[in-house]
């Protein structure tokens, strides 16, 4: 004879709490999941407040082992296209330089002018992940300015006034398998990134600080990028920028860059 067998109502009870527990569980892993991105989507909002752009920057780019400095000058040309950007990027120092443009209509289709050659060039996909310019920025680097898109967030951590995010790429589209984003909580705006491969070892690291805002958008003063892969870092510092000026389309076509 079996003594203090558990009856079937016990049985059933337990099981019903148990299965209420991993309910709830899934419940609140979902609702962290879905705040998690939400706060990820308030950052993009943050981040592209704006229709069109126009900025100018010093761009000074440094090697390690090199104690020669490289420094561009340029201006920069923005307008919101819906999932990504269109952008004409003009060079205007140094002097044998002068005159390059480059053209991206999308993060797959992109041109070059070269003003010694006057021709106008489309740049092969697999430039694209080589330093733009000789800088230690990509150009895919320049158009990623919308991440929850391209990135789910899989894990997040508070530290004091700076909520840290752990984003994986959704697909081949994104430029980088992972990054771990930086953002200042209260002003939702990034203050440093890392950029890893599948692996998640960091090959590119970036920071942004002094902010420059006018009216409800702000855009970084400087951003420090570095290439942990080729030993390049490049600081950018902005001159001059306009916030949604008036810019015609026919801005960011291919005609204009023989213009």
């Amino acid at each position: 004879m079996i003594r203090n067998a558990p009856s079937l109502s016990s049985v059933a009870g337990r099981a019903g709490a148990f299965l209420l527990t991993v309910a709830a569980g899934l419940v609140a892993f979902s609702g962290s999941a879905m705040a998690d991105d939400a706060f990820l989507a308030k950052v993009d909002e943050a981040v592209n407040k704006w229709k069109t752009l126009d900025y100018t920057y010093d761009i000074v780019t440094e090697t390690k082992g090199d104690a020669d400095k490289a420094k561009l000058k340029l201006r920069m040309r923005m307008k919101d296209a819906g999932k990504h950007n269109t952008q004409i990027v003009e060079i205007s120092a140094p002097a044998d330089m002068k005159g390059t443009k480059v053209l991206t209509i999308s993060p797959t289709e992109m041109y070059i002018y070269l003003p010694a050659m006057r021709k106008v060039r489309r740049i092969a996909s697999h430039v694209t992940e080589a330093g733009f310019l000789g800088t230690a920025l990509s150009q895919k680097d320049l158009t990623l300015t919308r991440y929850g898109d391209k990135y789910k967030v899989e894990k997040t951590e508070e530290k004091g006034d700076r909520t840290i995010m752990l984003l994986v790429a959704k697909g081949d589209a994104a430029p980088y398998p992972k990054i771990r984003m930086t953002v200042a909580t209260k002003q939702l705006l990034p203050t440093a990134f890392e950029y890893m491969n599948e692996q998640g070892k960091v090959i590119k690291t970036e920071k942004r600080s002094q902010y420059r805002c006018e009216k409800d958008y702000c855009t970084p003063g400087v951003q420090e990028v570095d290439d942990v892969a080729n030993g390049k870092k490049t600081t950018l510092s902005l001159k001059d920028y306009k916030i949604n000026p008036n810019l015609d389309d026919s801005i960011f076509s291919k005609r204009s860059l023989l213009k």
